[in-house]
């Protein structure tokens, strides 16, 4: 399997998560090199316009995957409705979440996949919303040298997914969304770790 050549950003979230999106993205530069993935929890027939919503906050190009396309740095995807995602080979592939599937599990999904797929360059970013999707995922991205920033639940109006990862792993990085994204800036840049001696310090 070829790894890709730069960093892959997967944000998970679910409920609340609007207003922390618009925050985190209106933080993050033009170009740091990373390419998002954001994976919200959606009902199946609720068409999200996230992507409209978001566009004002930020210059980099959103799209949302309604079929598999090439991943690109400095671009921001978002999970349709009624899918869940997979990254293979650079390649964001969409599968169906069926009627069977009541919890959803689209984080864990997607972050495991890239944890497959990137390595040491994948991130992992979890967010406001309930329950305790994105452990399982937070874990294989740490398992294979990556790293897992996640949003302080003082911060989150849903504290769930947050407190699942701070207590069942070790992110390297606890922020308000903000900071979270000056945070990842200050470590990116043009592609590159410029450090990872201070995440700790950061958490």
């Amino acid at each position: 399997m070829v790894k890709p050549d730069f960093f892959i950003a997967g944000l998970g979230c679910s409920a609340g998560c609007l207003d922390v999106l618009k925050t985190f993205f209106a933080h993050v530069p033009e170009r740091t090199g990373i390419a998002f993935v954001v994976v919200q929890h959606l009902s199946r027939n609720y068409v999200s316009i996230l992507d409209k919503l978001l566009q004002s906050h930020t210059k980099l190009p959103i799209i949302r995957v309604l079929q598999d396309m090439e991943i690109k740095p400095d671009h921001i995807y978002l999970l349709p409705e009624g899918k869940f995602l997979l990254i293979r080979d650079g390649i964001l592939r969409l599968i169906p979440r069926t009627t069977t599937q009541v919890v959803n599990y689209a984080v864990d999904i997607f972050f495991t996949s890239l944890a497959a797929y990137a390595g040491n360059k994948a991130i992992g970013i979890i967010l406001t919303g309930m329950g305790t999707d994105g452990l399982e995922g937070a874990k294989a991205i740490e398992g294979v040298g990556g790293i897992v920033f996640v949003q302080d639940p003082a911060s989150a109006v849903f504290k769930g997914m947050p407190v699942s990862v701070i207590t069942g792993d070790e992110p390297d990085v606890i922020l308000p969304p903000a900071e979270l994204a000056q945070s990842l800036a200050k470590y990116y840049k043009n592609g590159e770790m410029q450090d990872d001696e201070g995440f700790e310090a950061a958490g």
